[in-house]
């Protein structure tokens, strides 16, 4: 009997983790927005066209990278999260990037994580200009060598569960992001560091260069958030602006990851 209470806990939490999803409004055959129809979060990483095969040489400085690998930690990430990705990091040009790991920030070679992941996306701010990236890489350069936000990660995985109840369809979408926000100041907040766990460290960078992905403070934003504030998809954290999709540098078909085919481009 005991066991059968844990399984069903078990289960309805992870019902809880794959619903997001919310109500909206759909034109009819004349244009006119009169069905509502249920809209579930994306959680492949190209966008409904399909994958579009990149090169290192197409990317731009500041751009934003999301992957996924068959370790351990990813796969719990992915769990806990119901998402495609377990890692953000950025861009830096000149073949570079800068990511926070578990031995803290650093900057190393693209190739490298080519390399390491064989899930590999690249999305854009869309008002990202030259300045603004060239303020990323002096946020990223005066950063490394910082340790590793470990405590923000242990704060993240009880909210990364208990949120989801805020992300039901039942839930208003005006209240949703009021009880999101509220469980984030509750579980998150009172432990603050100055120390970077990954998508927190991208978050922090855009705020530094004067371009903010989210009003969302950076240590509340887990990499799964920041790949559904992409266009066309279903924001947990609200967006300044989408981000827009370029390509994938790889690509390995996955349970996450069902579909690698290219897009007709």
């Amino acid at each position: 009997m005991k066991y059968s209470k844990l399984l069903f806990l078990v289960l309805c939490s992870y019902l809880l983790v794959a619903c997001t999803a919310q109500f909206h409004r759909v034109p009819d055959g004349s244009g006119k927005k009169k069905h509502i129809a249920l809209k579930f979060q994306r959680q492949n990483t190209a966008p409904k066209t399909g994958v579009v095969l990149v090169h290192p040489m197409e990317l731009q400085s500041g751009d934003i990278l999301f992957s996924a690998n068959s370790s351990l930690n990813s796969r719990i990430l992915r769990l806990f999260g119901n998402t495609s990705v377990s890692h953000a990091f950025l861009y830096l040009g000149d073949g570079e990037v800068a990511e926070a790991v578990g031995s803290g920030v650093h900057i190393m070679p693209l190739t490298e994580s080519i390399n390491e992941n064989p899930l590999l996306v690249v999305y854009r701010h869309p008002q990202l200009n030259e300045l603004q990236a060239e303020k990323i890489r002096e946020f990223a350069i005066a950063e490394a060598g910082g340790k590793y936000n470990y405590m923000g990660i242990i704060k993240q995985m009880p909210y990364t569960v208990t949120r989801k109840v805020c992300e039901l369809p039942v839930i208003p979408r005006a209240f949703r992001h009021l009880c999101l926000n509220t469980m984030a100041v509750v579980q998150v907040t009172p432990f603050s560091s100055d120390r970077y766990f990954c998508s927190q460290l991208v978050v922090a960078a855009y705020n530094y260069a004067g371009l903010p992905l989210t009003k969302t403070p950076a240590e509340w934003v887990a990499p799964g958030d920041l790949l559904h504030m992409r266009a066309g998809d279903i924001p947990s954290v609200v967006p300044v602006y989408p981000l827009q999709y370029i390509g994938h540098l790889r690509c390995k078909t996955s349970l996450w990851q069902r579909n690698c085919s290219l897009a007709d481009i």
